[in-house]
């Protein structure tokens, strides 16, 4: 988990106009953001990747999150 977290910092740190790391990472950017944690009950990580409406976007960053995290394994 440490690795994934931080495979996704490095990816998008420095392009996110906001981090919080409150409940795992949140990175937000003009038009999408997205929270990437670990479960408290099971052994996965869990993605929250929301957009401004714009549905296309938000399916082309989710599978590019998701990318970062498989290979981070």
């Amino acid at each position: 988990v440490v690795k994934a977290l931080a495979a996704v910092r490095d990816r998008y740190g420095d392009d996110a106009t906001s981090i919080d790391e409150v409940d795992g990472l949140s990175f937000e950017f003009s038009a999408w953001r997205f929270n990437v944690r670990p479960s408290n009950t099971e052994p996965v990580i869990r993605l929250n990747v929301e957009s401004r409406g714009d549905v296309t976007l938000m399916q082309k960053k989710t599978a590019e999150v998701l990318t970062v995290l498989e290979e981070s394994q």
